[in-house]
């Protein structure tokens, strides 16, 4: 599997903590209303899950869940070590442990109760990449587990794809902070996302064995995918 992009490449890796957070909230449509969904599917987990995250970022969505099961055994995936100081910082009061690696090569705790990504598998350079990621995933997860995939992807529907790709930019260019942020968040969305139809990875998820599959949120490029093992 490989990874399409490289540290160097990315807004994140040279931004201070506060602005990549400011920025992602910004340029992703329905952030919030996403971790709003996430957070209600967290409920369902027992008091002490066990929870692997892969692509922590600063620690958004990780705050968020652990807010609602403080005492999860958890797990941070990241490549970035930028990124991981800023998660480092911001869930000092939890139980965390903190990889440095790309979630694509590394092994991957096992047994979880949960797996979590949001916003970072599009950077799997292949259709083929992401289909054995999920497979990947699968396997992490115990028989009772779940996982959740937030994600930015395409449509099938060439005009559907279209229309939303346009949309996207438009709610880039309304909520960039200036004109500079706007033109690194253009470049990364134009030139180093790889988007997949979310119709094709409802179905990989199926195929790899997830016997429940349900979109829970969609919004523009933006959605949220709950998979049950």
């Amino acid at each position: 599997m490989t990874t399409n992009v490289k540290l160097g490449e990315l807004n994140y890796d040279h931004y201070e903590t506060k602005k990549y957070d400011e920025d992602i909230v910004r340029s992703i449509p329905g952030h919030e209303e996403l971790h709003r969904h996430i957070n209600q599917l967290v409920e369902s987990l027992q008091e002490q899950p066990k929870i692997l995250e892969l692509g922590v970022g600063t620690g958004l969505t990780a705050e968020r869940i652990l807010r609602k099961r403080p005492n999860a055994e958890y797990t941070a995936v990241d490549f970035s070590e930028q990124m991981l100081a800023g998660a480092r910082q911001r869930l000092t009061q939890y139980d965390v442990t903190f990889v440095n690696g790309d979630y694509s090569q590394i092994g991957l705790a096992k047994d979880n109760d949960l797996v979590v990504s949001v916003v970072g598998i599009h950077h799997q350079e292949t259709d083929d990449d992401k289909k054995r990621l999920f497979q990947r995933i699968y396997d992490t997860i115990n028989d009772t587990g779940a996982f959740i995939f937030g994600d930015l992807v395409t449509y099938r529907n060439p005009i559907r794809a279209w229309f939303n790709e346009w949309r996207h930019f438009r709610h880039l260019k309304r909520n960039a902070s200036d004109e500079q942020t706007f033109r690194e968040w253009e470049h990364h969305h134009k030139e180093l996302n790889r988007l997949a139809p979310l119709e094709d990875q409802v179905d990989w998820l199926r195929e790899v064995g997830f016997r429940e599959v349900k979109v829970i949120y969609n919004k523009v490029n933006t959605a949220l995918v709950y998979a049950k093992k």
